[in-house]
């Protein structure tokens, strides 16, 4: 009978590590964003009724690439108060979140994850494992890193070297530590606004614009109605004769304001317009 106890104790051990095992954490059902490119990665992740409330950029389909989405979801401006009075059990922020907002959130329990501004392709797939993480759609995170990874290995070089500059209303560029700097360097394309010593986004000026020499100018809007004299700056007939129409691309703000997965898209739509150029269609 003795040589049995040591095979019970064994058993008994095993069911003892089995319930002191801590139980597999719910995913949260109750997420509130309160910036704009976490928005982006809710809205791309989550199941529509783990979502409480976004901001008001989420329907915005000028930012918002995933406005439709956002459809009927509460939207909150973000404060402290007005977040804790919905009781959520997780709150997205970004790293440039009022610090007294997000301390009054963790002074009251709340659980937070902070996001920072995404700069690169590989940001944005850390950024969705992570938010899939949190969210407990890991399979679906998973998905979404592939789609991304085979859109950018799809992307073939331009067959000669060019140089871009993505400008904006009022002379602002997008320079080095930017997506739109990342694509470019994946696509083989110099961004000439870092010779212009810019760095994220920065103001430049016309002449300094016409002395970098772009081969494309990236904008957001083909719409250049010369409602003030920033936007009338982009129309301005020096730019005009040096980067004519057909060597300009428009990428539309939602798909790179925010890392997520519209960035792909972003990409092809540079890929593609420098192919119609290069074929003179």
């Amino acid at each position: 009978m003795l040589r049995w106890i040591p095979r019970a104790l064994a058993a008994m051990c095993a069911l003892g590590c089995l319930f002191s095992q801590p139980a597999v954490a719910a995913a949260p059902g109750r997420i509130v964003s309160i910036n704009a490119c976490t928005d982006q990665l809710l809205l791309a992740l989550a199941d529509r009724q783990q979502i409480l409330a976004v901001t008001p950029f989420a329907r915005d389909p000028n930012v918002s690439f995933f406005a439709d989405r956002a459809e009927g979801l509460m939207t909150i401006r973000g404060d402290a108060e007005e977040v804790l009075k919905l009781k959520p059990d997780l709150v997205l922020v970004g790293s440039f979140t009022r610090s007294v907002t997000r301390a009054q959130l963790t002074a009251r329990g709340i659980r937070i994850a902070t996001f920072a501004p995404a700069q690169s392709v590989e940001d944005i797939r850390n950024q969705i494992s992570e938010m899939a993480s949190l969210l407990g759609q890991e399979e679906r995170g998973r998905a979404l890193i592939a789609e991304l990874d085979a859109a950018f290995a799809d992307l073939d070089r331009p067959s000669r070297p060019l140089r871009a500059i993505q400008l904006e209303r009022r002379a602002f560029a997008a320079g080095a530590d930017t997506l739109i700097d990342d694509i470019m360097k994946r696509l083989g394309i110099a961004n000439a606004a870092t010779e212009l010593g810019i760095r994220y986004v920065g103001r430049t000026t016309l002449e300094a614009v016409l002395k970098a020499k772009p081969d494309l100018l990236i904008l957001d809007s083909d719409d250049l109605g010369a409602d003030d004299q920033g936007v009338a700056l982009l129309g301005h007939p020096a730019l005009e004769r040096l980067v004519p129409r057909n060597r300009r691309i428009v990428i539309p703000e939602n798909q790179i304001v925010c890392g997520s997965p519209a960035v792909a898209l972003a990409a092809k739509t540079l890929r593609d317009a420098v192919e119609r150029m290069k074929s003179g269609r």
